[in-house]
Parts: C-alpha cells; sequence; structure tokens
C-alpha cells in the first residue's frame, strides 16, 4: 500500500476510535491515582488537550506532513498557570503525557498495516504537539510561581514596613515627644521632667523590643531543622509581648522533610503573629501533630477574633500568606473565629508517607 494511502487509512481508524482512545487513557490515569482526573476544571482542561493532541495527529496523518494547531498556546499556558495555582505538581502532567503518548502510538502501531512512513509521521507528528504544548505549559507555570514570588516578596517588604513604621516608629515618634516635654520641665518642674523621662525611657525600650522581633523574623539562617526548636526560638523572641504561649508537639519529626519543617515553622510562626498584631488574646496555644502520612499544626487563642468579612479581607491580616505557604506543600488550611471568641487556624499538610496510611 502505498505511503500516502496507509497515512490516509490511518486518519481515518484514528478518528473513528477518537472517543475511545479518550475514554481508555482516562481509565488509565484513574488506576494510576492521578490527581487531573479527580479535579473537575483539570480534568475538563486535560480531555480537551488530549482531543487537540489527537487533532494534531490525524491531520497531520491526513496532510501527510507533521501539523500542529496553532492555537495550542492558549490552552496551554492555561493548563500551566491553573495548575500551578491549585499546587498540581509538574510530576503529574508528565505521566500524564507519558500515558498519552504510550496510548496513541499503540493505537496507531495498530491501526497502521504495511506503512512504516505513516508509522513515523504520526509519531513525529505526536511527539511535536506534546512538546510544544508541555513547553508552553511549563513556561506558564513556573511564570505563574515566579510572580507569585516576587508579589511574596513585595508584600514581606511591605510588611516589615508596617511593623517598623507601626512598631518602631510610633514607639521612637512618643520617646521623642517625651524628651522635648524633659527639656521644657526641666529647668521649673523637675518631678515632670523625670517623669517625661521615664516615659521616654519605657518607649526606647517598646522600640528595641519591636525591632528585635522584626529583625528576628528576618534570619532565616538561623531556622533550625528542628520545628521544635525553631518555634521555641519563636516563642522566646515574643515573650515580652505578655500572653502566655503553649506549645506542643507529638510524633516524630524526621517524618517531615527539611521543607515541610521549615515552611510549616513559617507558617504556624504567622498565625501566632497574626494573633499577637490583631487578636490580643490572653493565652495561645499551639499544637503540632506529626504522623508519618501527616502534619497537622493548630495555632488557638483566646483573643478579639474576627468576622467572616474580615476573613474575605484576609491578605490585611496576614492570613493570605498561610494559605499560600501550606498551598505550596499541597496541604489546607482551615479558619474559624468569632468576634469575642477567639481564633482557631488549622493546617493539615500531606507527607511523603501518605500513601502509606491507614484508610478509615
Amino acid at each position: 500500500m502505498p505511503a500516502g494511502g496507509a497515512a490516509h487509512q490511518a486518519a481515518e481508524r484514528l478518528e473513528a476510535r477518537r472517543a475511545q482512545i479518550m475514554e481508555t487513557y482516562q481509565r488509565e490515569l484513574e488506576l494510576k491515582g492521578s490527581l487531573l482526573v479527580r479535579d473537575p476544571l483539570a480534568r475538563g482542561q486535560l480531555l480537551r488537550h488530549t482531543d487537540l493532541i489527537l487533532g494534531d495527529v490525524i491531520n497531520s496523518l491526513r496532510a501527510g506532513a507533521v501539523q500542529v494547531d496553532e492555537g495550542y498556546r492558549l490552552l496551554a499556558l492555561d493548563i500551566g498557570s491553573s495548575r500551578a495555582s491549585r499546587g498540581v505538581h509538574p510530576s503529574e502532567s508528565l505521566t500524564a503525557a507519558s500515558a498519552l503518548f504510550e496510548a496513541i502510538v499503540l493505537e496507531t502501531v495498530t491501526e497502521v498495516h504495511g506503512g512504516v512512513e505513516a508509522l513515523r509521521l504520526a509519531v513525529l507528528a505526536l511527539h511535536r504537539s506534546l512538546m510544544l504544548r508541555i513547553t508552553a505549559a511549563s513556561t506558564s507555570y513556573s511564570g505563574y510561581l515566579l510572580g507569585k514570588l516576587h508579589d511574596a516578596h513585595l508584600d514581606e517588604r511591605n510588611r516589615i514596613a508596617r511593623e517598623l513604621h507601626d512598631r518602631v516608629g510610633s514607639a521612637l515618634s512618643i520617646a521623642h515627644r517625651q524628651l522635648e516635654l524633659y527639656d521644657v520641665y526641666r529647668a521649673g518642674e523637675p518631678v515632670k521632667a523625670a517623669n517625661r523621662a521615664g516615659r521616654a525611657q519605657e518607649a526606647v525600650k517598646q522600640s528595641m523590643l519591636s525591632l528585635r522581633a522584626v529583625t528576628s523574623d528576618l534570619k532565616m539562617d538561623d531556622v533550625p531543622q528542628s520545628l521544635e526548636k525553631a518555634l521555641l526560638g519563636y516563642v522566646d523572641t515574643v515573650a515580652d509581648y505578655g500572653p502566655e504561649i503553649g506549645l506542643g508537639i507529638n510524633g516524630d519529626e524526621t517524618w517531615a522533610p527539611p521543607t515541610v519543617r521549615d515552611e510549616s515553622f513559617l507558617a504556624i510562626r504567622e498565625a501566632m503573629r497574626n494573633a499577637l498584631s490583631h487578636g490580643a488574646p490572653r493565652r495561645i496555644l499551639v499544637t503540632v501533630d506529626i504522623a508519618p502520612h501527616e502534619l497537622r499544626a493548630m495555632v488557638d487563642d483566646d483573643g478579639r477574633g474576627f468576622t467572616d468579612t474580615d476573613l474575605a479581607a484576609s491578605d490585611g491580616i496576614g492570613l493570605a500568606s498561610i494559605r499560600e505557604r501550606v498551598g505550596l506543600l499541597g496541604g489546607t488550611v482551615t479558619f474559624f473565629s468569632r468576634p469575642g471568641a477567639g481564633t482557631h487556624v488549622e493546617m493539615v499538610i500531606p507527607l511523603p508517607g501518605h500513601r502509606d496510611a491507614p484508610t478509615q
């Protein structure tokens, strides 16, 4: 059979079996436990992508040359940013692409009879279509994360500026004003002058404590491998702020990789700092339970709490960064608060051993 005839015949057979190929592909991913077929949005994108890739192979066989739909970039870019925003690891995309490659190649081998050139063309078209889409999606994925990293840096700089202005700057302004009054009273009213000097001294002390708290947050190199030591160190830096802080860690920390321990510390610290800054609590209780399959952390305070409206605008009270850090680890965060009844923050982060966890 002429090469062109074999290619055209293979194209028609693949077209006729298009739906069955996609159904078989979905079942294969389900058996592999792919996250991409569990999430409705990801599943829809995956099926659309699969259909377009099949279309590229079929059209290439019909045309006798490799052809890729020029519109591939829009969907690929959308898939990349969407999966990055949902914390889907790139390995999920690569596993799905590998399974699709195998499925279409096996189907093509079955359908092409005596047409080596047609088989070669189908494989080249499939490879070209997949690589272009994977490249575009990877670019979008990394671009999204770089953008989030840039935003995180800006947020951190703005937070530091606010901390310096609100805590350190305010206390220094008070000290400066008290020293001015000290000069006014020094000659004629020594008792008032001494009182102003004392207030200035207290304000300077407060600014030093605030500056110590701000700078301690910047010393990332000082974060130890032990989550417990890191949290105890932070508790020590804020001990002068007043509330009683209880800390309990259960389980073996070695079950959590260093990255998870460090990022968990930053998220827990942010929840504690949020309570200190906005809740005015008398007591904060931090509990961390580490099992082979998950790390669960809870931060409870008996402060003033906040409303659902405050939660909706949580970017302004430090909760968005907690969501971001935990989300990047594949975890979830739950916030519960009521005015006058304190706040409960709970983080659940899956660990590498989660596949071996017992089922309920």
